[in-house]
């Protein structure tokens, strides 16, 4: 190979090698922010559920002796067994067959900002149902 050749082609390793490099470091961003908000949302289902169970306990009977959730005191009761962060919101439905609770929160991302990604959203709904009386349909909430 001539000199001029190698001259020619001096730093080539070098631009390959950054380049390579943001390559993997997206990756790495990818890897951690995408964790981050598996171990979140896993803790927000968490949350939800628990709260559902707490508005379900609120069971009276009706008129006609069956039972039924006053929907008042569940979702208040429901609320109240919600930890809330300051990213993070709350929504809770019940009526007198089940209380469903609806959990939202945005959490910053660590390393794909640096790609335009500032914030990750994560949603999660649970539900907690009145099972049916013996020998009649179950509700649909």
């Amino acid at each position: 190979m001539s000199s001029a050749r190698v001259m020619a082609q001096r730093g080539s390793v070098l631009i390959t090698g950054l380049m390579l490099s943001v390559a993997l470091l997206m990756l790495l961003g990818l890897a951690v922010d995408v964790g981050e908000a598996i171990v979140v949302h896993d803790a927000l289902v968490a949350e939800a559920d628990d709260a559902a169970l707490a508005g379900s306990q609120a069971v009276d009977l009706d008129e006609s002796g069956r039972l039924e959730l006053d929907p008042a005191i569940a979702a208040a009761d429901a609320l109240g067994a919600i930890p809330l962060p300051d990213r993070a919101s709350a929504e809770v439905d019940a009526t007198t067959a089940s209380v469903s609770v609806r959990l939202e929160r945005s959490d910053p991302t660590i390393l794909l900002r640096l790609v335009g990604i500032a914030t990750v959203s994560i949603t999660v709904t649970a539900t907690a149902t009145l099972p049916a009386p013996p020998g009649e349909a179950a509700a649909v909430p």
